[in-house]
């Protein structure tokens, strides 16, 4: 599968490099990884995947052994044209109980907040942004610490350019952009809850589509369909263009707040 300039292994090569820098991402096989957090317990952090279809069983089974290990239950996100790999991972007990939506932006049309201070790079607070992405996404501030520990120390990575969206001395928006051949992916989307659909997201990925745009780079991003922000995406003038299922054995999504 080939989306104009860039692939399916390209996207989602985007996307495990990204969280590999929040994660401990192991290398399976040449298209194959599985990715454990010691940090966060949460599916969305220890989870196995695929960048294109192929013969997955032995990855599979390394991929239950290393969740095993590090006493995680295990979890897997397959893209939806792999059906031999969902096929195998049925036979095992898996079943899908969400999807992740994966999508590029076509023409931007997102609604713009007002009396918003828009701040990327060095000029962002890490332990600020930390706070507004602990709020929007958990309701509280549990995972403050190490989120800003870990925007700390990416705040110097090139790849990697961290924004937030000021209002009334607050910063009531965030999200971090992460570059790879051709892409910009964006990521961690967080608003506060009582500025939320005031135009606070879409402000802020209006200005990672400028930074798309001047670096020459497709502007992408991926969702969990069952969070219910892709509408707001699409509307925003985001395309998908394919989806992952999340497969695992039973075990209940934990609850998370979206953040846009």
């Amino acid at each position: 599968m080939t989306f104009e300039l860039v692939s399916l292994r390209d996207l989602e090569l985007n996307e495990v490099n990204w969280w590999g820098l929040w994660a401990d991402v192991s290398w399976l096989s040449n298209y194959s990884y599985v990715m454990i957090s010691r940090d966060y317990d949460e599916y969305f952090f220890n989870r196995a995947g695929f960048l294109e279809c192929g013969d997955a069983r032995d990855a599979i089974s390394a991929a239950e052994q290393a969740f095993k290990a590090a006493a995680r239950s295990p979890c897997f996100m397959v893209p939806e044209e792999c059906r031999g790999i969902t096929q195998i991972l049925e036979t095992k007990g898996y079943g899908e109980f969400d999807k992740m939506s994966v999508m590029r932006l076509d023409e931007l049309g997102f609604r713009l907040a007002t009396g918003l201070n828009v701040t990327s790079g060095q000029a962002v607070d890490a332990r600020d942004w930390a706070t507004t992405f602990s709020l929007s996404f958990y309701g509280d501030l549990r995972v403050r610490n190490s989120v800003a520990g870990i925007a700390t120390r990416l705040k110097s990575e090139p790849s990697v350019t961290f924004l937030a969206g000021k209002k009334a001395g607050r910063v009531a928006g965030v999200l971090a952009v992460f570059r790879t051949p051709g892409l910009l992916g964006v990521y961690c989307v967080g608003t506060l809850e009582d500025h939320r659909r005031s135009g606070i997201a879409g402000s802020l990925l209006h200005q990672a589509s400028q930074i798309a745009s001047s670096e020459g780079r497709e502007l992408v991003l991926q969702t969990i369909v069952s969070d219910g922000v892709g509408n707001f995406y699409i509307a925003g003038g985001f395309k998908e263009l394919y989806s992952k299922l999340i497969m695992s054995k039973g075990a209940p999504r934990a609850d998370k707040n979206e953040g846009a």
